[in-house]
């Protein structure tokens, strides 16, 4: 019975955690307003957003980035021709992929997102790196960390939790600067630390 109880406190502070970090991540969009090859929204509940504009074949066409809780843009696409292009909005926490679609004289952002994908949250306190990661498809995924003369010092091996959360003690390394690295579906995301 302590055990059960155990247990149950521990995952329960787990997902409280995850669930604070996670209410952190989102930023929202809202079409307002499309009109001819006009389109006009908003994303709300960002703090550092990149957009970018690619079409079909992945090549970009337009790219900028904001510092703003509220970012409200505009974008006439009538040099575009005909086709389906995609919106990229990336924040800290996560891509969003959104279809625009061009046809004659109108274009449109369709809404919802057609893929979501949450980027792994690493945060440093008092020499413990804090690492979660919401992986929703359970892909396979790695987490490796190595030193500043590029050695590896730790891997994972395949994890395919859906959420994943490591707390790494980097008092206990060697050197002073560290890159984490956690690979999933084939991208690779990196953050480096240094002790002090």
């Amino acid at each position: 019975m302590k055990n059960l109880f155990k247990f149950s406190l521990v995952l329960g502070v787990t997902l409280l955690t995850m669930n604070v970090q996670a209410s952190d991540v989102d930023f929202s969009l809202e079409v307002k307003k499309e009109e001819g090859k006009v389109i006009t929204f908003v994303f709300s509940e960002t703090n550092k957003l990149d957009l970018s504009i690619y079409d079909s074949e992945g090549k970009i066409i337009h790219s900028e980035n904001f510092d703003s809780p509220i970012v409200n843009r505009t974008y006439d696409l009538k040099a575009l021709p005909e086709g389906i292009y995609y919106l990229i909005a990336e924040s800290e926490y996560k891509i969003s992929k959104y279809e625009i679609s061009v046809i004659g004289l109108t274009a449109k952002l369709l809404e919802p997102a057609i893929s979501e994908e949450y980027k792994p949250v690493l945060k440093e306190q008092d020499g413990l790196v804090k690492l979660t990661f919401l992986n929703l498809d359970k892909s396979p995924t790695l987490i490796k960390i190595y030193d500043k003369d590029g050695d590896l010092v730790y891997d994972s091996g395949v994890l395919r939790s859906q959420y994943i959360f490591k707390i790494f003690d980097v008092n206990n390394f060697q050197n002073e600067d560290f890159t984490f690295e956690v690979l999933d579906n084939d991208k690779t995301f990196s953050k480096i630390f240094s002790k002090i």
